[in-house]
């Protein structure tokens, strides 16, 4: 019984190894059939694949040429001189410029749901058949220079070439959500009329001189400001620079409303030298530059308006003629001493011997006179006087520009 028992289990035992490596040998089987028919359908797949984005790249290709065909349109209405802002992927994108005018800048603000990092390669320039792109180069030609009333200009002298950016400066802010703004501060060549196209792909700012912008530019200077308070009151408690800049915003609320494009040397109590003061009108190319003033003497006695200038003539338009349209137009609303024209020799005033449009400074009353300086720091007299320089301006456009 034990022997056959015995032979029995050998049995079982090789019929139990036969079925394991049928088994085994199916699963195998099984799983090279499989193997090859997932190869055939990746095949399949890779084909399909490639001939969907075959179609896709022509697609991209069809979209691609609709949006040089609408660069075409866009560049067809720029000039010779633009800048081109790309625009990073994202959603909601806004675009605000603010002309930084008296420092040659323009500030470009970019806002939204951005998945890109704005840097100095997404800002290209082109001038005529040259492109700049990236961070301006330039040879440094010269040290600085001074300006006068010791105010100190430290910007080195440097040839850009004909880059009319000369420097980018990049910031920015974001949220935890994506939303990115990013400040693009482009220092430019020169002063220039700002206008705005864009596309799917890019920002276009053509970059245009003033006057083949607007018809009519005025520039108009509050003299002194910041570290330079100008002359000091005979009370001693009230700067030059406080009262200009208070004639300026009475003068400013009443012209903004026209149809004159006005540049503003300064709106605050901000360090302006000298110099940027006459290149921006110099640049723009304005029809009449007011400096506006008050005097001081050594004495109480002075008292009175006046008005300075030298005898220019710019286009056909005497300085001399500007300068006494306002003087009789002042004299009308003001009720102080009119001390009429004071014609100034060549190297009196720094300001006025390098403008080269009509320029003139208006002295709206002495500091140093008690009569006078009750008048100028009151909010009647100063509304006075800037009523008087707006009635000028709007009369010397009549008069003297056809």
């Amino acid at each position: 019984m034990k022997g056959g028992s015995c032979l029995d289990n050998r049995l079982l035992m090789k019929t139990a190894i036969k079925n394991v490596l049928l088994m085994i040998f199916v699963i195998v089987i099984s799983f090279a059939i499989k193997h090859y028919n997932s190869l055939a359908i990746s095949a399949s797949n890779t084909q399909d694949e490639k001939a969907y984005y075959n179609k896709l790249t022509k697609d991209n290709d069809n979209n691609q040429t609709k949006t040089k065909k609408a660069n075409k349109s866009v560049l067809k209405q720029l000039q010779d001189q633009y800048l081109i802002i790309k625009k990073p992927k994202g959603d909601d994108l806004q675009i605000q410029l603010q002309d930084l005018y008296i420092n040659r800048s323009l500030k470009i603000i970019i806002s939204g749901y951005m998945d890109e990092i704005i840097d100095g390669d997404y800002i290209s320039r082109v001038y005529k058949e040259e492109k700049f792109i990236g961070e301006p180069d330039y040879v440094e030609v010269d040290t600085s220079e001074n300006d006068e009333d010791g105010l100190e200009s430290s910007d080195p002298i440097r040839d850009y070439g004909n880059d009319p950016v000369h420097e980018i400066t990049i910031s920015s802010q974001s949220d935890n959500l994506g939303y990115r703004e990013y400040e693009i501060l482009l220092k430019l060549n020169h002063v220039y009329a700002h206008i705005l196209y864009e596309d799917d792909n890019n920002y276009y700012i053509d970059l245009r001189r003033p006057k083949d912008v607007y018809d009519k530019i005025l520039v108009i200077d509050a003299g002194h400001g910041g570290k330079d308070p100008g002359a000091l009151s005979k009370d001693g408690n009230t700067y030059e620079k406080e009262i200009n800049i208070k004639i300026l915003s009475a003068l400013k609320e009443l012209i903004d409303n026209d149809d004159i494009k006005v540049y503003y040397t300064r709106l605050s109590d901000e360090t302006i030298f000298l110099r940027p003061r006459f290149t921006l009108a110099n640049e723009v190319d304005c029809d009449f530059f007011i400096s506006i003033h008050c005097n001081a003497s050594t004495s109480t006695r002075p008292n009175g308006t006046e008005i300075l200038y030298y005898d220019h003539e710019h286009k056909d338009i005497k300085t001399v003629d500007f300068a006494g349209i306002l003087s009789e137009e002042i004299s009308k609303i003001v009720p102080l001493k009119n001390n009429g024209l004071v014609r100034m020799q060549n190297n009196d005033i720094f300001i006025l011997r390098n403008a080269k449009v009509p320029a003139v400074i208006i002295e709206a009353g002495y500091m140093t006179n008690n009569n006078d300086l009750k008048y100028l720091k009151s909010a009647a007299g100063q509304e006075d006087i800037a009523k008087g320089i707006y009635n000028g301006i709007l009369r010397a456009y009549e008069e003297l520009i056809p």
